[in-house]
């Protein structure tokens, strides 16, 4: 017999805090630290948008240094491999078999010594016809 029990009532576990139960925390971006000056807030400054102007200067400062460090942590995603992999095995190696030709009505695999041989034969059909064209006896 099992020393066990089959079934035994949990036990409640208490959470430390209710605030991701039903809707996870929001995420805000982290706020433009403040650029903390010994000098008092003059009012010129204030209505000449100096401190704007710095705060500006500050929070591009900040985004290019995000950027850069995003743009480091990113890998950019390759799409074509991506669906490549998710189609069968069978149409991934086709495109290393030659296509069956129209010609002959039964597919053959073609050899080297076939594809060497037309190839011949297709350089010494273009030499004759260039001799034919230039008059040019033949050796």
């Amino acid at each position: 017999m099992l020393k066990e029990d089959i079934w035994k009532r949990s036990k409640p576990i208490v959470a430390k805090d209710h605030i991701g139960a039903i809707l996870p925390a929001t995420v805000r971006p982290d706020p433009i630290p403040e650029n903390c000056d010994d000098e008092r807030p003059c009012m010129g400054y204030i209505l000449g948008w100096e401190y704007g102007r710095k705060w500006l200067e500050r929070r591009d400062y900040i985004k290019r240094h995000q950027a850069v460090i995003k743009s480091m942590v990113l890998i950019v995603p390759d799409f074509a491999w991506w669906v490549n992999q998710r189609r069968p095995l069978y149409a991934r190696k086709q495109r290393f078999h030659s296509k069956p030709k129209a010609k002959s009505g039964q597919w053959q695999p073609m050899t080297a010594f076939a594809e060497g041989k037309q190839r011949r034969e297709a350089q010494e059909r273009r030499i004759r016809e260039y001799r034919d064209k230039s008059n040019i006896k033949s050796p």
